[in-house]
């Protein structure tokens, strides 16, 4: 199983790594930081790939927004969270 993460810097690294996901296809793709909502249903939608949310996931409502956004799981370093 392949995990291919994507470090949101600007508008132009999404578009680089989108192009590049398309081309390697990775099972999973995790996006970093996971809290934008519509980046994650931008990248499910024109990539097809499950998306992971990462980084600064820190409360409940995080969790609840990038599910809404698409994500399919959440990664997270509050363990507070985890069973959420």
């Amino acid at each position: 199983m392949t995990i291919q993460r994507l470090f949101l810097l600007d508008s132009q690294a999404l578009e680089n790594n989108i192009n590049l996901i398309n081309q390697v296809k990775p099972d999973y793709i995790e996006i970093l930081p996971g809290i934008i909502p519509s980046v994650i249903k931008e990248v499910k939608e024109k990539t097809g790939i499950p998306v992971i949310a990462g980084g600064l996931i820190r409360t409940e409502e995080d969790i609840s927004l990038a599910y809404k956004g698409g994500a399919v799981a959440i990664s997270t370093s509050q363990p507070e969270l985890w069973d959420k």
